[in-house]
C-alpha cells in the first residue's frame, strides 16, 4: 500500500505555518448556469466572427455564451464540450474539433491553480505547477491575442492550425499536472514522475518539454542533496526532502518509517524516507545516507568542512551521482582516520580476530566447560549461572592480553553451526532444505558469542562482520573439543595395554589424524587470511574498504580451508557428530565405532575429498 506522504506532510506543516488553509477559488472556467440563447437571423459570416472570439476566450480560460464544458459523475474534470445547438452545424463541428485541447488547458489551468495555491503540496510540486502554467500562457497568448485571421480560409480553420502547433506540448503539461494532483505527489516523487514520462516520450519536442520541467524540480532537489552530503545541513522547512527531522514527527510515525526503511541513518535526530527519493537515485541512497552519517561523526569530532565547494543546482543527474560518491570516499577516508585514532582500531580488530578466528585460548574454554561438566551435556540442562561462570572465566582471562574481548560474552545459539553455515552464503552448493536435527543438541553444538561494542567501534567492527567470524570460532571449538576427546581416549587405550584394543586404537588414531588435518587446514587458512588483511588494511582509504576487507577475511578462510564446499562441511559434520556425541566413554566402549568410521570413509572417497 502506497503511503500518502502529502497528507502526512500537510498535517505536520499545518502545525508550523499559518498559511496552510483555504485559498481563493479558482478563477478559471467558472460554469455558466444560463441556458444557451436561441440564435435567430444570424448569418454564417456573423457566427464566424463571434465564434472565433469565443474560442479564443475559451483558450484564455473562460466559458462563453455558446461553448460550455460537460462533466461526468466520477471526476471533477470535464469530459467534453457542448456547443449552442442553434449554431450552424458546420460551425458546431468546427468548434468541437477543439474539445481535446480545451480539456487539456482546463487541466493545466484548474489543477495548476490548485497545486500552486494549495500548500499541502510541497514546494517542488508548486514550482512545477507554476512553471507549467507560465509555459502554457507563453504558448497560447500569441494565439489568443492575434488579431488577423483569414475569413476566406474560414477563421476557425486558421485558429485550429495555430492551436495544432502547440497541442502536443499542452497535452504533456496536462498529463503532468493531472498526475501530480491525482497521485498527491511531493518532493522526489515529482522527479520520479517527470523522469519516467521523459523516458517514455518518443517525440523530440515532448522530450525537450519534459526535460525543461524536470530541471525546475531537479535544481531544488540537487541543492538539498548538496547541503546534506557536504555540510550535513537540512534546508527543508517544506518537509519534502528524503531526510526528515524526528523533532517534526510523532513517535508513532517515526517508528513506522524506521520499521519500513531498508536504509537508515545513524543519528536519531533524522529519519530517511525512501519513498521520497527519486526512483532513478535509489542506488545512490546508501551513499547519501553515509555522507550524512560521516558529517554527523565529523561534527561530533569538531571537524569543520568549511564552505560548499560546488553549485549543486548546476549538476545533472550523472554529475550529482559522481559528486556524491566522490564526497562519500573523501569523508569516509577522513572519518576512518579519525575513528582509527580515537578507538584504537588496530588493537580492537587484532583482539577480535585473535578471539574469533585464531581461537586463542579456545582449549581453555573447552577444558573449563568440561570441568563444569557441561561440554557434552544437552543445552537445556545447562543453567544460566553455569554459562555465565564459564563466560566470565574465559573472557576475563583472555582480556588481560586482549582487552577488546570484554565486549564479548558466551551465549547459546538457536541453531547448530552447520545449519548457520548452510544459510550463511559462505558455502557453495549448500542444501536448500534444513538439516536433519539431532535428537538432542549439546552445549558445545550451540555455544556461541554475543558482541556488544560501543557505538563508535561498531562503525568499524560491525555486528554483521562479527557474526561471520563467530562461525569460524564455533567450528574451531568443535574441532578442539573433538581433539580433547580423542586424545583422552587414545591415552586411556594406551594405559590399558590390552592387545584386544589394538583395532580400536587404530580407529581412534585415524579419527585423530582426520580431525588434526581439518584443524591444521583451518588454522593455516586463518593465518594467511589475517596476514593478508593486515597488509591490505594499511592501504584502506575508506570505511567501506575496511568493512569489505573484514568480510573478505572469512571468505578467504573458507576458500583456503576447503570449507566453502558443502561436501567438505558435510564430512566435518559427520566426524564431529561421531566423536563429540560419543564422548570419551563412547569412544572407548562403542561397539559400532569402526563401522561408523568406515561409513564416513566411504562417503569421503565417493566425494573425492581425500586421495
Amino acid at each position: 500500500m502506497t503511503v500518502d506522504w502529502r497528507s502526512i506532510r500537510a498535517d505536520l506543516v499545518s502545525k508550523r505555518f499559518a498559511f496552510l488553509g483555504k485559498y481563493p477559488p479558482c478563477p478559471w472556467y467558472s460554469q455558466l448556469d444560463d441556458d444557451f440563447v436561441q440564435l435567430m437571423n444570424v448569418t454564417p459570416e456573423e457566427q464566424e466572427h463571434f465564434m472565433n472570439d469565443e474560442v479564443r476566450m475559451f483558450l484564455a480560460g473562460y466559458e462563453t455564451e455558446n461553448i460550455r464544458f460537460t462533466y461526468g459523475s466520477d471526476t471533477d474534470a470535464p469530459v467534453g464540450i457542448k456547443v449552442n445547438p442553434s449554431l450552424d452545424p458546420f460551425m458546431r463541428s468546427a468548434v468541437e474539433r477543439f474539445k481535446k485541447i480545451f480539456i487539456d488547458i482546463w487541466c493545466v489551468r484548474v489543477y495548476g491553480y490548485a497545486l500552486k495555491h494549495d500548500y499541502s503540496f510541497s514546494l517542488t510540486t508548486r514550482a512545477v505547477a507554476e512553471e507549467i502554467m507560465k509555459r502554457l500562457n507563453k504558448l497560447v497568448s500569441p494565439i489568443i491575442e492575434a488579431e488577423a485571421y483569414d475569413l476566406a480560409d474560414f477563421g476557425l480553420n486558421t485558429l485550429s492550425r495555430s492551436v495544432a502547433t502547440v497541442q502536443s506540448s499542452i497535452k504533456v503539461y496536462a498529463n503532468v499536472v493531472a498526475a501530480l494532483k491525482k497521485d498527491c505527489l511531493i518532493g522526489g516523487q515529482v522527479l520520479t514522475l517527470l523522469y519516467n514520462m521523459r523516458m517514455r516520450a518518443v517525440v523530440e519536442k515532448e522530450i525537450q518539454d519534459l526535460q525543461e520541467i524536470f530541471e525546475v524540480a531537479w535544481k531544488m532537489f540537487a541543492k538539498r542533496v548538496g547541503a546534506w552530503v557536504e555540510q550535513g545541513w537540512l534546508h527543508d522547512s517544506e518537509l519534502e526532502f528524503i531526510i526528515w527531522p524526528t523533532s517534526s514527527l510523532s513517535a508513532s510515525i517515526t517508528r513506522k518509517i524506521l520499521t519500513d526503511a531498508t536504509v537508515k541513518l545513524d543519528s536519531s535526530d533524522y529519519v530517511l524516507i525512501q519513498d521520497l527519493c527519486p526512483a532513478f537515485l535509489l542506488d545512490l541512497l546508501p551513499s547519501i545516507a553515509k555522507c550524512g552519517d560521516y558529517n554527523n561523526m565529523m561534527d561530533k569530532a569538531h571537524m569543520s568542512e568549511g564552505k560548499m565547494s560546488t553549485d549543486w543546482s548546476k549538476l545533472d543527474v550523472t554529475g550529482l551521482q559522481r559528486k556524491v560518491q566522490e564526497l562519500e570516499r573523501e569523508k569516509s577516508s577522513v572519518v576512518l582516520k579519525q575513528l582509527c585514532a580515537s578507538i584504537s582500531f588496530d588493537e580492537s580488530i587484532r583482539d577480535t580476530m585473535a578471539l574469533l578466528l585464531e581461537g586463542v585460548d579456545i582449549d581453555i574454554l573447552s577444558m573449563t566447560s568440561k570441568k563444569e561438566s557441561i561440554l557434552n551435556r544437552p543445552m537445556e540442562e545447562v543453567s544460566k549461572q553455569q554459562l555465565r561462570r564459564v563466560s566470565e572465566s574465559f573472557t576475563k582471562g583472555l582480556a588481560r592480553k586482549f582487552p577488546f574481548v570484554t565486549n564479548f560474552k558466551l551465549c547459546s545459539s538457536d541453531k547448530c553451526v552447520f545449519e548457520d553455515l548452510r544459510n550463511s552464503g559462505l558455502v557453495n552448493d549448500a542444501p536448500a532444505e534444513p538439516l536433519e536435527q539431532e535428537t538432542e543438541t549439546l552445549f558445545v553444538d550451540l555455544l556461541s558469542l554475543t558482541y556488544n561494542p560501543p557505538s563508535k567501534i561498531e562503525k568499524l567492527i560491525p555486528i554483521h562482520v562479527v557474526k561471520m567470524y563467530t562461525l569460524v570460532f564455533r567450528v574451531a571449538l568443535l574441532l578442539n573439543t573433538a581433539i580433547i576427546y580423542l586424545s583422552e581416549a587414545i591415552f586411556e587405550v594406551g594405559l590399558l595395554r590390552n592387545p584386544d584394543n589394538i583395532g580400536r586404537a587404530y580407529i581412534l588414531s585415524a579419527l585423530y589424524r582426520n580431525v588434526i588435518d581439518l584443524t591444521v587446514s583451518l588454522t593455516n587458512a586463518v593465518a594467511r587470511a589475517v596476514t593478508n588483511f593486515t597488509s591490505e588494511m594499511s592501504k584502506a582509504e575508506s570505511i567501506d574498504c575496511a568493512l569489505k576487507l573484514q568480510k573478505e577475511v572469512v571468505f578467504q578462510i573458507f576458500a583456503d580451508s576447503g570449507l566453502n564446499k558443502w561436501r567438505k562441511v558435510s564430512y566435518l559434520k559427520r566426524l564431529m557428530d561421531l566423536v563429540i556425541r560419543l564422548g570419551v566413554t563412547g569412544l572407548l566402549k562403542s561397539e559400532t565405532l569402526a563401522g561408523d568410521y568406515y561409513i564416513i570413509l566411504e562417503a569421503v572417497e565417493s566425494m573425492q575429498l581425500v586421495e
